[in-house]
């Protein structure tokens, strides 16, 4: 049975990294091409599903939702149900590259510009000899090429298909095509590959560990400074909401 923290009607996990892992080798193995949903909700997902019916309700329908963001970490502590680690998506992608490397599980790279991906593949490859990385495409394909995207994925039957488009659009994609993809597990990605392929640099591990990477890529990025103001007010709301297991719309 899953042990959920449920933040403004948004289920995460209470699990650590290793954890992660083994849930996701449990459902590539119990999956069958059935295509289980895999997120990674942090602050911004969760704001976003107050304004976004269909968000909200499919990030309650994912086998896996891992901690990804200081806010939600916080949130945990104030239900007095602390969350194991903070899981961030690039420490989450490497736990299944390691898994891949160690085990042969098969996976593709979806989104992220032209070539980042590729470039990643190349990076994971130096550091991952054996990391079974069977297929790569950009995430701006054309409403008329997805069909061809997609339908080399299932000629290829990937166990795990991370999907880099950004948030929601990732998790959107994933949930819309869930019942067409022949792969196990379809996971968010986020910006991972930008790191991977080393266009943007991961935060100092110090950095990481005391909850202030988002600041780290603020000075990096300065134009997410319109993104970062999720933050204060999501902790404002969680701090002044009587019930902060309850969502937007069940409150409807």
């Amino acid at each position: 049975m899953r042990d959920i923290v449920t933040i403004l009607g948004v289920p995460i996990d209470r699990i650590t990294k290793k954890e992660a892992g083994e849930i996701t080798e449990k459902l590539i193995k119990e999956s069958n091409k059935t295509c289980k949903m895999i997120f990674a909700p942090n602050t911004e997902f969760i704001m976003y599903a107050q304004k976004d019916k269909q968000y909200y309700e499919l990030l309650k329908k994912s086998e896996l939702s891992t901690p990804d963001s200081i806010g939600v970490i916080i949130a945990g502590k104030l239900q007095h149900k602390p969350f194991k680690e903070r899981i961030p998506g690039q420490a989450y992608f490497r736990e299944i590259i390691e898994l891949s490397n160690e085990k042969g599980y098969s996976i593709y790279l979806l989104g992220g510009e032209e070539g980042i991906p590729e470039k990643a593949k190349e990076n994971l490859q130096k550091i991952y000899p054996n990391v079974n990385i069977i297929g790569t495409h950009h995430g701006y394909f054309t409403p008329e090429e997805e069909k061809d995207v997609i339908a080399e994925i299932n000629a290829l039957k990937p166990n795990v298909l991370f999907v880099a488009l950004g948030a929601p659009k990732q998790e959107k994609w994933i949930a819309e095509h869930q019942h067409e993809l022949q792969v196990d597990v379809a996971a968010g990605q986020g910006g991972t590959y930008d790191y991977e392929a080393g266009k943007i640099k991961r935060a100092p591990v110090w950095i990481q560990k005391i909850g202030m990477e988002w600041l780290w890529r603020l000075i990096l990025q300065p134009s997410r400074i319109i993104r970062m103001r999720v933050l204060p007010i999501f902790l404002l709301k969680i701090l002044f909401t009587k019930d902060i297991t309850k969502g937007k719309f069940d409150k409807e």
